[in-house]
């Protein structure tokens, strides 16, 4: 579908429904209605800053949006999408940026590593044996993201070519991993984004399998959701709804806990509301959503209307 100008963009949840297989102990809000309308188009022209592919988006304690957007480097947004700052360099493979605790993790392709920043770029932590591959327990193979579970420990998911999930404890020491190539349960076909729910459960964008599998914290399959398009980026927030968005279709959409959708928009293209890609996806404290887009080079903000 095509969406220009100022459009609204609603979703509806039902009791009755429950997509995609039901989690014992898990309560969701199912009469839940989510509204959302077009809040602004960032590409840096108004600050005369051409804009890389943008592969991965964060939000730190004050509202201001990071993103590795520049040629080599981190970009910072202010909520309404202009320019603050930018650091580092040398970051050619980047792919995925999440923010924890404001330190930022950005995973590096080419580099095969994971790094953890400050806010304003200073290198606190490495994962991985840089420019070395590898199925070792310090090595990674192109890695596409990374999430903080509640007790601080480290998910890599180490998806491109060795397509595992890999552990470390908050010091980054290596705790475990699973999975292998495959269609099954607690198989994958390209980990291509990891989140963790307040109760540690631990959602995997399986992208190549069309699919988000769910683990417990130990790796142990729980269920997977199959009805979400292929799942590029991946986001959960406080209330455990789950942002997923295809990059393939380009389309968003917004599940509760038991993958219920609750708002689905979207469509490949240039305008408002559409996507060259929806490649990975953010949301802040007012429950905005924020897409980064990989070939359309810009991140689209959607407002919460309700």
């Amino acid at each position: 579908m095509r969406l220009f100008g100022k459009i609204l963009l609603v979703g509806f949840a039902l009791a009755v429904i429950c997509l995609g297989g039901c989690q014992s102990g898990m309560s969701c809000k199912l009469d839940e209605v989510l509204e959302y309308s077009p809040a602004g188009v960032w590409d840096g022209s108004g600050d005369g800053v051409e804009l890389d592919r943008i592969l991965g988006i964060g939000i730190d304690s004050k509202g201001r949006v990071y993103a590795p957007a520049g040629k080599d480097s981190v970009v910072v947004f202010s909520a309404d999408g202009k320019i603050l700052d930018t650091w580092g360099s040398g970051f050619e493979g980047k792919h995925g940026l999440r923010i924890f605790d404001d330190k930022v993790w950005v995973t590096e392709l080419k580099d095969h590593v994971v790094r953890q920043y400050t806010l304003d770029g200073e290198l606190l932590m490495t994962l991985g044996t840089e420019g070395v591959s590898g199925v070792g327990e310090k090595e990674f193979n192109r890695p596409s993201d990374v999430a903080i579970g509640p007790n601080g420990d480290i998910y890599v998911s180490d998806g491109y070519i060795n397509t595992r999930v890999m552990r470390f404890s908050a010091d980054g020491a290596f705790k475990q991993s699973w999975g292998t190539k495959g269609k099954g349960p607690g198989e994958f076909d390209l980990v291509h984004n990891i989140v963790i729910d307040k109760k540690g459960r631990v959602y995997v964008a399986d992208r190549n399998n069309n699919r988000v599998q769910i683990f417990d914290a130990d790796g142990k399959f729980l269920d997977e959701w199959t009805h979400l398009g292929k799942p590029y980026g991946l986001y959960v927030d406080e209330m455990t709804r789950v942002y997923v968005a295809d990059g393939e279709s380009n389309n968003v959409r917004v599940v509760n806990c038991r993958g219920v959708v609750l708002a689905m928009f979207g469509g490949t293209g240039t305008g408002v509301g559409e996507f060259k890609m929806s490649h990975s996806v953010t949301v802040d404290k007012q429950g905005n959503i924020y897409i980064a887009e990989g070939d359309g080079r810009r991140i689209q903000k959607f407002a919460r209307r309700n």
